[in-house]
């Protein structure tokens, strides 16, 4: 009888637990405070508000009054602040107002609700003069405490009363309406005067208005109530939530069901992002990855609980076939790793296929496992290698005759220099001296390049108008094509534009390619140079067109090889340096042919997109 350990009910560290409970406490402390302090300030808007209310009914009032005294031909002599205090005594009848009264700047009392304190001095702050009738003035406030009250409201802003100004009004003084409506309309009894709504601003006067907050302060008290009891209700609620988790984690599964699980689990840990295909003790799959739904076209869920044979391709299926005692092959090595090639959904994939047989620690079977390996990246990286030593060789053939190269160069620019010096300097044979000096030292700088190959240099990136660069390189050209009886045709976009690029090193590229192109017509035929915007990706496409033999099949994936030609007395590195040029510019280059009919070499080129255009290099 096998022994298992008694399962313990808490996995869980004290230290922890307290470190979460404190945690939770925080939490919920700081969920407490902000809400309180939300509230109180939604109450203390509240109650501004409330005053602001008062505020503006006892200056409407005031107005009011007045000028339905005038509506009704009621003439007083009242000073403003009578109606004013008409007014405050009907709105302090609210059981909640303390104090409504007005001041003047030095805090003296004009009107108050409770007449005994006309005319004493009030102690609060007052905000600034306002040097205009604003129409929405300030309102500051502030909380006392009285002995007698309690808490209270206090809140102060400016008031305008409505007072009227006289002035005298003769007949000369009229406007002619009023000359024309005198007999209809209402005058006071001084018909000397005339009144205009407003006063002098020699005094500012401000309105101050006290709540009483016992309310406020029952209802905060309330709410600090019900926000500890919420927050020791969700305090008893997480910490509960936390033990019944630590206790439902004590039920675990039996050491047999771990030990089961432990190599299947560690397994997928372990091999991961690989692909992963696993199938239980009758055989039908219980896991199939993402990783593996993209290598064999599977989906996972098409493929749970079915054999592999029935939805697996047999390059894989293959993997998990047993022998007749229901147990897995692990004796034997044969078929259980292959690499191999699978095309899915038009992708060609290059794999390696490791099976295994899944064993607990009875060494009982209880299924297998396929890892799968995606190698197409390493085949990718691979195959970049090995065109890195390629262009190293590149590179070392370059440092060989470059010695051998330019001692003979030197020797034709002296004769060159020498024949234009024989020549006047407009002549054609002046020119075509110029041209060959120029040639001479360009071949000087393809040789230097040829040093670096393997070093390259930074590239000195400009923009390159590609009209007038095709344009001479063809010109260089010219007497070949003539000499081949080739008909050579130039057809750029007319809003073709401009390439990021190294002028010389870009020409060295299209005359190599032009040349080859004429070298490949031998019997004369038709050479055309294409070239127009791609916008999508924003580049240029140059396309070099001829109609000469064409380049076999088999020799089109090894013409960017270094000492590769299909030419007699060809170097077969041409086509290697200009491949390296243009991937030096973030460009490709690609040839398409057909035996017999012809060749095109397609190069894409970055646009030109400004003064900070990034250096390809």
């Amino acid at each position: 009888m096998r022994y298992f350990p008694r399962p313990r009910i808490f996995y869980v560290s004290p230290w922890l637990l307290a470190a979460a409970t404190a945690l939770l406490v925080l939490i919920v402390v700081t969920f407490t405070l902000n809400n309180i302090r939300r509230e109180k300030q939604l109450m203390t808007q509240a109650m501004l508000q409330k005053a602001d209310t008062l505020m503006r009914i006892v200056h409407s009032g005031a107005k009011s009054a007045y000028l339905f005294d005038l509506g009704k031909g009621i003439w007083r002599t009242d000073p403003w602040h009578e109606y004013v205090q008409r007014v405050i005594n009907h709105v302090a009848e609210e059981p909640d107002v303390l104090i409504i009264a007005v001041v003047d700047e030095t805090g003296t009392i004009i009107v108050h609700n409770k007449a005994e304190f006309l005319g004493d001095r009030m102690s609060i702050t007052l905000p600034a003069a306002t040097a205009d009738m604003e129409p929405e003035p300030s309102t500051g406030y502030r909380i006392s405490s009285n002995p007698g009250t309690g808490r209270q409201f206090e809140a102060v802003r400016s008031f305008f009363p409505y007072r009227p100004l006289a002035r005298p009004r003769g007949p000369g003084n009229r406007r002619p309406d009023q000359r024309q409506r005198e007999g209809m309309m209402f005058h006071p009894p001084n018909l000397q005067e005339e009144f205009i709504p407003g006063g002098d601003d020699r005094h500012s006067y401000y309105i101050v208005v006290g709540l009483d907050m016992r309310n406020f302060d029952q209802a905060l008290r309330r709410l600090k109530l019900q926000a500890l009891i919420l927050s020791l209700a969700m305090l008893l609620v997480g910490i509960g939530g936390w033990l019944s988790l630590a206790a439902v984690q004590g039920f675990r599964v039996s050491q047999r069901t771990l030990a089961e699980i432990k190599a299947f689990t560690a397994l997928l840990v372990a091999k991961l992002p690989v692909g992963i295909i696993a199938t239980d003790r009758g055989g039908r799959i219980t896991t199939l990855n993402s990783a593996a739904e993209e290598m064999t076209g599977i989906t996972g869920r098409a493929a749970s609980g079915r054999v592999p044979g029935e939805v697996l391709p047999p390059d894989f299926s293959g993997f998990f076939a047993r022998s007749g005692n229901g147990q897995g092959n692990a004796g034997s090595t044969a078929g259980r790793e292959r690499e191999m090639v699978v095309s899915v959904a038009g992708r060609q994939q290059y794999l390696f296929c490791h099976c295994i047989d899944v064993l607990d620690n009875q060494g009982e079977y209880q299924g297998q496992v396929l890892l799968i390996s995606n190698l197409t990246q390493l085949k990718g990286l691979e195959k970049e290698m090995r065109e890195n030593e390629r262009l190293a060789a590149v590179g070392r053939m370059a440092a060989g005759v470059a010695h051998e190269v330019r001692n003979p160069l030197s020797s034709i620019k002296g004769l060159a220099l020498l024949l234009k010096g024989k020549f006047a300097p407009e002549s054609r044979e002046s020119e075509t001296a110029n041209l060959l000096i120029q040639e001479v030292e360009r071949m000087n700088r393809t040789v230097s390049e040829l040093l670096s190959f393997a070093r390259p240099a930074p590239l000195h990136v400009q923009e390159v108008l590609l009209r007038e660069l095709l344009a001479d390189t063809l010109r260089l050209i010219a007497s070949d094509t003539e000499n081949s009886g080739i008909v050579t045709r130039l057809q750029l976009a007319d809003d073709l534009l401009p390439v990021a690029g190294d002028p010389d090193r870009l020409n060295q590229v299209f005359l190599n390619l032009l040349l080859n192109a004429v070298q490949s017509m031998e019997r004369g035929g038709e050479l055309k140079v294409f070239a127009q915007n791609n916008g999508e990706k924003g580049t240029v496409v140059i396309s070099i067109q001829d109609s000469g033999s064409g380049i076999a099949k088999e020799n089109l994936s090894q013409l960017f090889y270094p000492y590769f030609t299909t030419k007699t007395g060809g170097t077969g590195i041409g086509l290697a340096i200009s491949q390296k040029i243009i991937s030096d510019h973030k460009g490709s280059i690609r040839i398409d042919s057909v035996p017999g009919q012809g060749t095109t070499v397609t190069v894409e080129l970055p646009a030109f997109q400004g003064e900070g255009t990034a250096d390809p290099a």
